[in-house]
């Protein structure tokens, strides 16, 4: 059973009020193939300015918090809430009750089936996947949030996405994963995200590679983003591991980076000076200031470690910039060593990630949000634009 309440102030009524509140709701309900809302109101007795209400949704795989309760207070008596289901089955019927006062009998109870496909989804192939895909699905009918940190897998997937849908998982704290093969999109949701600290003033420019090495470089940021993108998905590939990165997921981040909104996007270039050949390359987006790159890849391998220097000197320049956390995605064995000096944690997406996106997306609405490019002049290349490390 899933359950959500909220206890308003305790009743002020007349001496002479009812024990329990006279009531009329009026109710909207709308279900997708995972979620359901209920948007609902209730008329009190005038003389009752208060009650305890309480809702539940029968079944519930997720009960711990994954529906949402906002009452508030109306004209004349009005008490009216949002109550949101999510990860549900597909096609499943399920019972919704709405408890306004400190009776055992319901106000409001309601009879909702979740539908039987995705709305994105052709119906050919929703008959074809397992039952247990379909709670982890999102789509053009969700409205993305918060909910998302309840998830209770660590990825949720996606059906062929237009633009819209890509860009609200991004600023929904989801990247997405494509395939050249496949219309579904793995869309990492990690139960518990492995995140810097960029409050804790780590000493990046003191690496000994940093120190010895950082003059034979030149860093930019958006020199070519599309051609560094690209070059990434080609070392990737050459190395054996195959390659998510599509032309289409390109050209969206790409018009995203255009766009130059809430959402921020980035390709960050570091360059062998005496060559002009691209060493090493990060991939990122930003929200507000939480930095989150998505792909990295080092061209030139060599004893001075370029894909380290750069990691050290884009955590220089994003604690300058003002950002506060640099958000990595799942722990890999190699980030252990960032666990100390360099503020490695990881944060539970319901209880601490989300909270900290939560109020990066306000911020990213504000004026002078934070943004790299205000640290890093954008363009440039292996001999000029951008930053000379040996100046730093």
């Amino acid at each position: 059973m899933g359950a959500a309440g909220v206890a308003l102030d305790a009743p002020t009524a007349a001496p002479d009020a009812p024990t329990a509140p006279e009531v009329v709701p009026e109710v909207v309900c709308e279900a997708t193939v995972n979620s359901i809302r209920v948007q609902w109101k209730v008329q009190l007795d005038p003389r009752v300015h208060a009650v305890p209400v309480k809702a539940e949704l029968t079944p519930c795989p997720v009960p711990q918090g994954s529906e949402r309760m906002m009452p508030a207070s109306g004209p004349e008596g009005a008490i009216s809430g949002t109550c949101d289901f999510h990860f549900l089955y597909a096609g499943q019927d399920h019972t919704f009750r709405l408890f306004v006062g400190e009776g055992a009998r319901p106000t409001l109870e309601l009879r909702i089936r979740t539908a039987a496909c995705g709305k994105a989804v052709e119906p050919r192939i929703a008959r074809m996947l397992p039952a247990d895909m379909w709670p982890t699905y999102v789509g053009p009918e969700h409205e993305l949030g918060e909910w998302l940190g309840l998830c209770p897998e660590d990825m949720v997937w996606t059906f062929s996405p237009s633009f819209d849908v890509l860009r609200s998982l991004w600023l929904n704290a989801c990247f997405t994963l494509p395939s050249r093969h496949s219309p579904i999109a793995q869309c990492p949701n990690p139960i518990r995200r492995y995140c810097l600290d960029l409050t804790k003033r780590q000493p990046w420019l003191r690496n000994k590679k940093v120190r010895r090495h950082k003059s034979d470089f030149r860093l930019t940021v958006n020199a070519n983003f599309r051609a560094t993108f690209q070059q990434c998905e080609r070392t990737h590939r050459e190395a054996g591991r195959g390659s998510w990165i599509t032309p289409d997921l390109i050209e969206g981040l790409d018009r995203c980076r255009k766009e130059d909104g809430e959402l921020k996007v980035y390709s960050i270039e570091l360059w062998e000076k005496s060559t002009g050949q691209l060493a090493a390359a990060i991939m990122a987006l930003s929200v507000g200031d939480i930095f989150h790159d998505y792909t990295t890849a080092t061209m030139l391998r060599d004893g001075r470690s370029p894909g380290a220097i750069l990691t050290k000197v884009v955590g220089h320049l994003l604690t300058e910039a003002g950002y506060t956390l640099w958000y990595w995605g799942f722990k890999n064995p190699y980030m252990g060593e960032y666990d100390g000096q360099y503020g490695g944690l990881e944060l539970r997406n319901d209880l601490d990630f989300w909270p900290r996106w939560r109020q990066a997306r306000e911020m990213s609405c504000l004026p002078g949000n934070v943004d790299l490019a205000k640290r890093v002049p954008p363009g440039g290349g292996a001999s000029h634009g951008g930053l000379d490390l040996a100046v730093i």
